[in-house]
């Protein structure tokens, strides 16, 4: 991105919680911005594990049956 761009809400981060805060503000009609420095997501990072009680907010949002199409369980992660 160059030059200049407003927006009612900018967050710093693309991690899990960066993006479902821009989702959930989304969703409630606020224009947001979410910046990431990195271009890709191989990297590790501390939230990259899914536990039951994030589940459960996934289940309340509406986005566990995406979830399912888009990732599977392994022995060691969700996706």
């Amino acid at each position: 991105m160059t030059g200049s761009e407003r927006t009612a809400c900018c967050i710093a981060g693309g991690g899990p919680a960066g993006m479902m805060l821009g989702m959930l503000l989304a969703r409630a009609g606020v224009d947001v911005l979410v910046l990431e420095k990195h271009a890709d997501f191989l990297r590790d990072f501390r939230g990259d594990t899914i536990h039951p009680s994030t589940l459960q907010v996934m289940h309340e949002l509406g986005l566990v049956d995406e979830l399912s199409r888009t990732c599977r369980p392994t022995a060691n992660s969700w996706c």
